[in-house]
């Protein structure tokens, strides 16, 4: 419950989780692994779905801004181009969904119009 608190007033904006895991040969190891797997799972979900919300909430302070977004890849069948805005790490955060085609490794001016869980949806403002 103190984890849960916390994350719920520090109110991140991205939040990584994992079960606790034992770990032979660790400074850990003599306390061993008393909670069982289900728990794990449980506590896990009950804080990412908290996390969820939070991550919603701080999103939608963006709509209607206009941010710059590093193009990682395109779908010219959706015409939409996928990438990052200043806050998303590779790999592990969020995305901005961007409707219209740009360049791979272009940074491009981006409206956000809408927020999801974990990603933004934006226009491109400059097309090529």
């Amino acid at each position: 419950q103190n984890l849960v608190n916390f994350v719920q007033e520090v109110r991140f904006d991205h939040m990584g989780v994992f079960p606790y895991s034992f770990e032979p040969g660790s400074p850990a190891e003599r306390l061993g692994d008393p909670i069982p797997e289900h728990v794990k799972i449980e506590r896990l979900e009950h804080l990412m779905q908290i996390q969820g919300e939070i991550s919603l909430e701080r999103n939608q302070r963006f709509i209607g801004k206009t941010m710059d977004v590093l193009i990682e890849g395109v779908d010219e069948e959706n015409q939409i181009s996928i990438g990052r805005s200043y806050r998303d790490a590779p790999e592990i955060d969020g995305l901005v969904v961007v409707e219209g085609l740009a360049p791979i490794g272009e940074i491009v001016p981006v409206k956000i119009n809408s927020a999801i869980t974990h990603d933004l949806v934006g226009e491109l403002l400059i097309q090529n």
